[in-house]
């Protein structure tokens, strides 16, 4: 395991900081809301504990590092009730142990191993000292029908972080530190991220996606592609399936059960950003063409017809309506 773990680099994930003294009643308040999953815990030794979380949003992702003494961690049926979770989650240890016990399996991970939970089913881990893990949450949303169905199977099962494709997950996880948290960049990585942790999964399974899930993701791909090239007034329906590696029949194809044509979801998007800016008194002083250059629209005559066409007002009327 010594031998996974350094070909891994597990010291990318910098989660290196000593654990600070926190009173249990904190650490719960902390974990469920940097996780935001309710959890219970038990402490064996209250007055020694600490604990450090340190959380991050980026797109649909939720990351999460902890470092922590010894506790258990519960998921009963009354804490799936606090809130509508609909999630799978991946947790790499980088030191320690801890059993993890879900769907009737149980089983110990250890440095250079991950292992899946379903934030959907009942829970138990035991943590052990020195403990060091990176986690990764997204939406069972965000996969396909097929792949949210069937990956239950898996979890409370130990996997090698630096066997098949895994290592290039992980890698692409240590690669969010360096990005900020928001923008169009950060949406088309979380995407590129839940693709690869779903690839690592069906690995897990010894299957390949079904067809419709490969139509989801691809149609998907393709919205994130748009999202980052909004600005863009040269984005059209070629470049936009050259870089989801489709023709442009099969992208036409993808769209048609979104209730649009590729460009018309680019014009629904670029509208709906335009619409946001309008509507807000911080930006009252740009003017309203300077909005429709900003998302992408090449001429004021232009932006002012397809956002007339979308919203039945014209780009000044929707603004002084918006803000009075």
């Amino acid at each position: 395991m010594a031998d996974r773990a350094a070909a891994l680099d597990l010291d990318r994930f910098d989660v290196r900081r000593a654990a600070d003294p926190v009173p249990p009643r904190r650490w719960a308040q902390q974990v469920n809301a940097g996780v935001a999953l309710h959890f219970t815990f038990e402490f064996a030794e209250p007055e020694r504990f600490a604990g450090r979380i340190r959380t991050r949003s980026v797109g649909e992702l939720g990351l999460f590092d902890v470092v922590c003494r010894r506790h258990t961690v519960h998921r009963e049926p009354a804490d799936l009730d606090l809130g509508d979770d609909a999630y799978f989650l991946l947790t790499l240890q980088l030191s320690g142990a801890k059993q993890l016990t879900q769907g009737g399996r149980a089983t110990t991970i250890r440095p250079g191993q991950f292992a899946l939970y379903d934030s959907e089913q009942p829970l138990l881990m035991d943590v052990s000292d020195d403990y060091r893990s990176v986690n990764l949450r997204f939406p069972k949303s965000g996969i396909g029908r097929r792949d949210a169905r069937t990956f239950p199977e898996l979890c409370a099962r130990a996997f090698a972080a630096d066997a098949g494709v895994a290592p290039v997950l992980w890698s692409a996880v240590a690669s969010t530190k360096a990005l900020d948290d928001t923008g169009p960049a950060a949406d088309l990585l979380a995407r590129n991220v839940i693709d690869l942790a779903a690839t690592v999964l069906r690995t897990g399974l010894g299957r390949r996606p079904a067809a419709d899930d490969l139509r989801t993701r691809r149609l998907r791909r393709a919205q994130a592609h748009i999202e980052s090239r909004l600005p863009d007034p040269g984005l059209d329906v070629a470049a936009v399936a050259a870089a989801t590696f489709v023709s442009v029949r099969h992208l036409h194809q993808l769209f048609d059960r979104t209730g649009y044509t590729v460009a018309g979801w680019i014009r629904h998007r670029r509208v709906e950003e335009c619409r946001r800016d309008l509507a807000d008194p911080r930006l009252r002083e740009l003017p309203v063409a300077a909005i429709g250059t900003r998302w992408g629209f090449a001429t004021p005559s232009h932006f002012g017809a397809v956002f007339k066409a979308g919203t039945g007002s014209s780009p000044g009327e929707y603004r002084d309506r918006m803000l009075g």
